[in-house]
């Protein structure tokens, strides 16, 4: 699919001389591996009763904070544009509320975008694409006290993260727009190291948007 997107941009890209306007083809590619904190927002929780199934309790908004994997390849269309390919994979999840551990089990990015010099040593770019992704999510049993309402004597229940309030694999959908700003430093020869910030995410269902930060070591050849 991915390559099916890239070949016709990248043929439309000659046609119409964008090379022209961003400098002349050069033949040179990339790799990098890297360390990813992904933070997830506006993450809802609602807990129902295990036994019954009846409503316990809800919390919105969220946030948690996990950590992954990343390797790029990449390739520069001309000296001021690229185009590259990421895969990606947690390591590290969160718990929310003791209740639900959540993480990214793998993404694929496409990018494309502008990079421009800012220094003899430093540069920035601007990447937008499209991203696949899946969660990895573990719900648990907790105990919840309920509250009396003043005629009734409160009481605690075993409640768990419902599965029908909220969608089963925490996304509903797997697709989603992405896009990151990046600086990256070169170090010597063709290593350089980049930092990175931008939105992997955003789901359309739940409206949890994923945003990620991350730092990786390059190598041009």
């Amino acid at each position: 699919m991915v390559a099916l997107i890239q070949f016709p941009l990248l043929s439309k890209a000659e046609e119409q001389g964008i090379g022209a306007l961003l400098g002349a083809p050069i033949d040179r590619d990339y790799v990098a591996f890297g360390i990813a904190l992904n933070e997830f927002r506006s993450v809802e929780l609602i807990l129902e009763n295990s036994n019954t199934g009846g409503f316990v309790n809800r919390y919105f908004p969220l946030t948690a904070q996990t950590y992954a994997t990343s390797l790029t390849l990449g390739t520069y269309i001309t000296e001021n544009f690229k185009t590259e390919l990421r895969a990606g994979r947690g390591v590290i999840d969160d718990t929310l509320k003791e209740a639900i551990d959540i993480n990214i089990n793998y993404w694929f990015n496409w990018y494309i975008g502008p990079t421009y010099p800012i220094t003899d040593y430093m540069s920035g770019y601007a990447l937008i694409g499209l991203s696949h992704y899946d969660a990895d999510v573990t719900r648990r049993e907790i105990n919840f006290f309920v509250p009396g309402n003043g005629r009734t004597i409160g009481s605690t229940v075993t409640a768990s993260p419902s599965t029908t309030e909220m969608e089963e694999d925490l996304f509903g959908t797997s697709f989603s727009t992405s896009w990151l700003l990046g600086l990256d430093f070169h170090l010597v020869d063709t290593w350089y190291l980049a930092f990175e910030y931008g939105r992997l995410l955003r789901d359309t269902d739940t409206n949890i948007k994923v945003y990620q930060a991350g730092t990786y070591l390059r190598y041009e050849f």
